[in-house]
């Protein structure tokens, strides 16, 4: 059930929201929990990834990888 912030019927709850923007030339992941909002990364710590995906000998390549 949707609510307005603060007036859930249970807030003792602490759901887990996650959002994708699927750009058409960058990426990026984020997270609300409990009211707060974090941006995931990657392994090297960056949040924006361009949006590429390259297929290379059975494999699938995504971001600033691909794009190289």
């Amino acid at each position: 059930q949707i609510a307005e912030p603060g007036q859930s019927a249970a807030p003792h709850e602490h759901k887990l929201a996650i959002g994708i923007d699927l750009g058409t030339t960058n990426s990026l992941v984020a997270t609300v929990q409990s009211g707060e909002a974090k941006t995931l990364t990657d392994v090297f710590g960056t949040a924006m990834l361009p949006s590429v995906v390259r297929y290379q000998q059975q494999q699938i390549i995504v971001g600033q990888e691909a794009q190289q």
